[in-house]
């Protein structure tokens, strides 16, 4: 969830039932007893009731709501590395995910990647507040100022992941570094989602690693478009 995550570290999960195969296949009570899961079966059962009690007649399936616009299904097969990105809030905050057993909730955008270099050149550039203060002008405002990126991020001219390129290689390294030290950062368990931010955005800045970013994103954001 958008709470999960914090800049380059993934933070407090969530456990709740998902009624998914590994390969995709969403399941209703009907289908969990079909395939002889049983304690599966038992719980959508009793889920569909409730909303059904509940919902519009007709409207839309439980399993429907769960999947709105396929957006759970599509998650699967798990790809083994992830970006994901908050899609709402003043700061932004983005992260690598490298657990297979996370589902993404709506909250967050997310996005496979194929190698960690390439997740943490995105990294870098989502958690900059280089890139914040260049659409923050597209954000949406309300009574605490900016909020919601959605996907205004992907206005800025954001090259492909290049590894040859020795500014894209920069920034996977100093996200890198940044991973590190966000790890480090002490957090107890009933900590605010919203103060364990700006702990590790405070511990970036002060072992230099943000602002060292920030000047490799405005680099990158400036420099010419190539096409060929």
């Amino acid at each position: 969830m958008g709470e999960s995550v914090l800049p380059y570290r993934v933070f407090r999960a969530f456990e709740g039932v998902v009624p998914v195969t590994v390969k995709g296949d969403l399941l209703d009570a009907k289908a969990a007893a079909n395939r002889g899961f049983s304690g599966l079966h038992g719980w959508m059962r009793k889920a569909e009731a409730v909303w059904n009690e509940n919902a519009e007649s007709g409207k839309m399936t439980l399993l429907g709501r769960w999947n709105y616009h396929n957006e759970l299904g599509a998650q699967f097969p798990i790809a083994p590395l992830r970006v994901v990105y908050s899609r709402s809030g003043t700061l932004q905050a983005s992260a690598v995910v490298r657990d297979r057993h996370h589902v993404v909730d709506f909250s967050l955008y997310h996005a496979a990647c194929a190698t960690i270099p390439e997740c943490r050149y995105l990294t870098a550039l989502f958690n900059s507040e280089v890139a914040r203060r260049r659409v923050e002008g597209q954000q949406s405002r309300g009574a605490w100022g900016a909020r919601d990126f959605a996907k205004i991020m992907f206005t800025l001219p954001i090259p492909r992941f290049d590894p040859k390129n020795t500014l894209h290689a920069e920034l996977a390294e100093a996200a890198r570094e940044a991973e590190e030290i966000a790890a480090t950062v002490p957090l107890s368990e009933s900590v605010k989602f919203q103060r364990a931010r700006k702990l590790v955005r405070d511990a970036l800045t002060e072992a230099g690693i943000a602002p060292r970013i920030d000047a490799l994103v405005a680099r990158l954001l400036d420099e010419p478009v190539r096409r060929s």
